[in-house]
């Protein structure tokens, strides 16, 4: 069987056809330049329309930004920097052009869940996950169990008030963990701290990292704290078997994971110290899997029961 799986992240929307053992078929890449509701539904519809006509596709999984309603397959919340997007009902309006089940979750927990079934955190039952990439986000697995919450919002570690009366965030909350820890928020720091607008891009951010940049140093520094912060409350307050790190970001922790590591034993208590942390090993690839695995079980429900 293939499902059709699209992972919408802030700078690129990725399509891909993915078979029930995990193997990407196909990919398709839409840059993220619309910022509406209905740019995005066009997008999806591009993939969509793409990937069933060279493939025999059963099943839909999307992974969408903000608080979905996993039940509805609508958004329920999102930060402001989209149009026309805050209740978008995604799931009926595909189900009703292309007649596939259709099954949306939040792009982290996606990547999340793709981790979880091919990826690093396969084989754990208790897993949480903070994705760092243009912003923040994260899941949690609890028994092999996504957890939503009441109101779809279970594990937006991103929106965790890191640093109280800080950096305003775009969710209008200030000193959001998402203001510190993301792929945007280092370079925006950067250019801040240097006076200048020279950088763009958290690669570009990292390229003055590679040369020694002391501004870059100093805020890279900042950074590995910061996280391993967001880690240790984590720690606390989930007790989970395992923390990974995934987004876009991970393919950059080879500047930063060893002193991540070492700022949470040296931050955390006797139980937080012993936390075990993990990279995600599927990288963008992570959120088109997770997707696929909703796509799937959402099928094999309709179909079996």
């Amino acid at each position: 069987m293939i499902a059709a799986a699209i992972d919408t992240g802030g700078t690129k929307i990725n399509g891909a056809a993915v078979d029930e053992e995990g193997n990407i078929l196909k990919k398709i890449r839409i840059e993220n330049t619309g910022r509406t509701g209905a740019f995005i539904m066009d997008a999806y519809r591009k993939i969509l329309r793409e990937l069933t006509e060279a493939f025999p596709i059963k099943a839909v999984g999307i992974g969408a930004g903000g608080r979905i309603d996993e039940r509805a397959g609508k958004v329920l919340y999102a930060v402001g920097i989209y149009q026309d997007y805050i209740g978008l009902p995604m799931k009926q309006l595909l189900e009703e052009e292309f007649q596939l089940p259709t099954a949306v979750t939040n792009d982290c927990r996606a990547g999340l869940i793709g981790e979880k079934w091919k990826g690093s955190a396969a084989g754990y039952e208790n897993v949480t996950g903070i994705i760092l990439g243009t912003g923040v986000g994260g899941g949690v697995i609890d028994h092999h169990r996504i957890l939503e919450g009441a109101f779809s919002g279970f594990g937006e570690i991103g929106h965790m008030i890191l640093h109280p009366g800080g950096r305003l965030c775009t969710c209008g909350q200030r000193g959001c963990a998402e203001q510190y820890i993301s792929g945007t928020a280092l370079w925006q720091i950067y250019n801040e701290r240097s006076g200048s607008a020279s950088l763009s891009s958290g690669y570009e951010f990292f390229g003055r990292v590679q040369h020694n940049d002391g501004i870059a140093l100093e805020v890279l520094k900042e950074f590995q704290l910061d996280l391993a912060s967001c880690a240790v409350s984590c720690a606390n307050l989930l007790d989970p078997e395992v923390i990974l790190i995934g987004g876009g970001l991970a393919d950059t922790a080879d500047y930063w994971w060893d002193g991540f590591t070492a700022y949470c034993r040296e931050i955390g208590n006797q139980h937080t110290q012993n936390q075990k942390l993990i990279l995600a090993a599927r990288g963008n690839d992570a959120a088109l899997l997770g997707a696929a695995r909703i796509a799937f079980d959402l099928y094999k429900t309709r179909h079996y029961q």
